[in-house]
Order: C-alpha cells, then structure tokens, then sequence
C-alpha cells in the first residue's frame, strides 16, 4: 500500500492512477475541503479523510503502508497555511511514518528551500525535508519549479470575465515551471527505483518569463490582454494584507522572490538522467 498525502489536489490527481496501472494500492489521504473527494474511489483506491493537524489522523493514514508520498501543500489554499500543512503537517507525517515502519517517503518540495530561504514557505519545506532525512526511513526528496498548470489558472481565471491575462510584476524575471504530468512521472519512477533513495533531485520541465506565458495564452485565446499588478504594488501587499488575507500576502512576496530570479534554475541534468520521461512543456500544457 502506498500512501498518497494531498491525492485530490492538482499534483495527487494526476499521481494517483499512475501509481494504479502501475499496480499499486494506494490510499489518498485528503481533508476533501478545497479538493471535495470523488463520490466513489476507484479500483485499487482507498480513500482516508484525514487532517495534517491530527497526530490520530497521521496514524491512520500511514498503517499498513510500505510507502508514501507527500504531495500536499497549504501555499495556494486561502483557507490553508505553509506553517501548518508544509513545514508541522509534513513533519508530523514523517514521524507517523517511520513509526510505523514505512520503508520509503517521496516528498515534495520546490526549487529555493533553505532554512533561510526568501520566503516563508521555502523555509517551510526545508524544514520538512530535514525531518524527513532525519527519520531513518528512506526518502527522495523532488524540488520542483512553480507548478506549471497552477499558474496558468491563476493567470488565466480573469480571462472570461474580464478578458485580461494577470501578470505580477515587470514578466521579464524567468522562472522555471513544472508540469504536474512530468512531476507525476517522477514520483512514479521514484517508489519503484531504488537508485532514486536518499537524493534530492531538482524537477523541471521549462523556464520562460511571465510576458512569455501570458503571450502563449493570449495566442491560444484568440482575445485579451494583459493587466499587470506591478512590483511596487506586489510590495505593498506582501506587507499591507498580510491582516486580513494572508493567501494574497504570500501570494505577492513570491512575486518579489521571482522578480528577482531565484525561481528559475537549471533542469536540463536532472532530466538528462531520464530522458524516458517526456518534457511536457507550456504549449502541450495549453493544449490539454
């Protein structure tokens, strides 16, 4: 049994069935608020609701499991936190399973985490990451880049009602993108080959500027334009709505933090190493 932390969000909904066809049993542990379950599981899926916050709920979800992936993330849920799904969430599921005697756990993290990372979140990851090398479990450890199929929802939700594509900042800054297809395959390939243990392995599948996502969308469509939230506006938010809407406050200071490079890094070597799994890059994204 594998247990797949965050299985109704964007990443566990494409993981899942992988891990299925490649006959697994995986058990989807879920709070199903932001992501509402299925109404029925599929074959070879059991279905767990459980919460991070809850050391039972952790136990719950890890027993009987030989391994497990951690895909859950709190950055993109208004309702959610890093600190307590990302960083306390994480590593309270870390115990639970090398308590259980989980053999391996895949985490997933993102480019830039460092205990004195830029943003809080970074910070959030690495802590995770830490705990999960100090287990005694296994572990494989995936930073990917900005999730490529997130962002173009984000900047693409206004399309239809306002007819703008929203761009944070000047677009210039590149930033390395990640499809949620190509993090999937990953993983996959991750709890199966042992030579992915105990590595931290940086995942990408493009880098490109915002200008350069949102000229592709706008190609797409057929119709729009471009409205910009720019940097000075971005600063005042990270500070200013931090009291009332923590989600738009880290929302902008990530926005500072990729105005200044550091989101984009180099993914050709790690890819290099399996060229078997195919770059899904912006164009195909769109497509689909």
């Amino acid at each position: 049994m594998i247990l797949v932390v965050g299985g109704t969000g964007r990443l566990g909904r494409a993981l899942v069935p992988l891990l299925v066809d490649a006959g697994h049993q995986v058990r989807v542990m879920a709070r199903g608020k932001s992501q509402p379950f299925p109404g029925t599981a599929a074959d070879g899926v059991e279905l767990l609701r459980g919460d991070l916050a809850s050391e039972e709920d952790c136990r719950k979800a890890v027993a009987g499991c030989t391994a497990a992936v951690f895909a859950a993330s709190g950055f993109g849920i208004k309702d959610s936190d890093p600190r307590t799904v990302d960083r306390d969430g994480a590593i309270r599921l870390v115990h639970a399973a090398a308590a259980a005697g989980v053999e391996h756990l895949v985490m997933m993290s993102m480019h830039g985490a460092a205990a004195n990372g830029p943003i809080e979140f970074l910070r959030c990851k690495a802590a995770a990451e830490d705990a999960l090398r100090a287990s005694g479990m296994a572990w494989t450890v995936i930073r990917a880049g900005a999730l490529l199929e997130q962002r173009l929802a984000n900047m693409t939700a206004p399309l239809e009602s306002k007819d703008k594509v929203m761009v944070f900042g000047s677009g210039r800054a590149p930033v390395t993108y990640t499809s949620v297809k190509d993090a999937a395959a990953l993983v996959v390939r991750a709890v199966s080959d042992p030579a992915l243990r105990n590595r931290v392995i940086e995942w990408g599948s493009a880098t490109a500027t915002a200008n350069e996502v949102a000229e592709a969308v706008l190609a797409r469509s057929g119709h729009g334009s471009v409205q910009r939230i720019p940097a000075a506006a971005e600063r005042v938010l990270s500070v200013a709505a931090r009291p009332f809407s923590p989600f738009l406050a880290r929302i902008a200071k990530a926005g500072i933090w990729e105005e200044s490079g550091g989101a984009a890094f180099q993914w050709a070597p790690s890819r290099a190493e399996f060229p078997d799994i195919p770059v899904t890059g912006l164009q195909e994204v769109l497509k689909s």
